[in-house]
């Protein structure tokens, strides 16, 4: 698989998981604080494991990359 395929990937998921989440907070299933400290909750994981428990540069640029990423998403809600 060529590298911009597996970015399309990534970013295509990205794009499901915002959808998904704009979708439960419409329907009321979850409210927006819940899904913000959920995102953040989950930034702040990724960005422990990136200093933390990383196997190599790689895999902790891209721990880092979706902490920020996550925090992004959090903040837009």
């Amino acid at each position: 698989m060529k590298t911009y395929e597996e970015s399309a990937y990534a970013v295509a998921a990205l794009g499901a998981a915002g959808v998904a989440i704009r979708l439960l907070l419409s329907k009321g299933l979850v409210g927006r604080d819940e899904a913000v400290r959920a995102l953040l909750d989950e930034a702040v994981s990724r960005a422990i494991f990136a200093e933390t428990g990383a196997k190599g540069e790689i895999e902790a640029e891209m721990n880092r990359q979706s902490a920020e990423i996550l925090k992004f998403m959090a903040q837009d809600l």
